[in-house]
């Protein structure tokens, strides 16, 4: 009988222990900001470089080749730049909405 009175008594007090007052609620979470300045990927696409010649080929085909390769890598570039000024903006952009 004696350890049902401590039973009794221990789950008494469990329970008058949880009916105690409960904590604060916790502040709520800082507003956090997302920006995305991700270059779309058509901006990023790989172009194949042109074919160089191969086998018995004249100066022209190597004057037309030098040609392709320098047009090739203009484009090149002016993929960067436009990719530069598309993450030039986003971050202008975000820079106006924190202010």
């Amino acid at each position: 009988m004696t350890l049902r009175t401590i039973v009794i008594v221990g789950v008494g007090a469990a329970l008058a222990a949880c009916g105690s007052t409960p904590p604060e609620p916790p502040p709520p979470p800082p507003s956090i900001n997302v920006y995305s300045c991700a270059t779309p990927a058509g901006m990023t696409e790989r172009e194949d470089s042109p074919l160089v010649p191969v086998g018995d080929y004249t100066q022209k085909d190597v004057a037309l080749y030098i040609t392709a390769l320098h047009q090739w890598g203009t484009r090149g570039w002016l993929k960067v730049a436009r990719a530069r000024e598309h993450a030039d903006k986003c971050v202008a952009g975000i820079e106006e909405d924190e202010d």
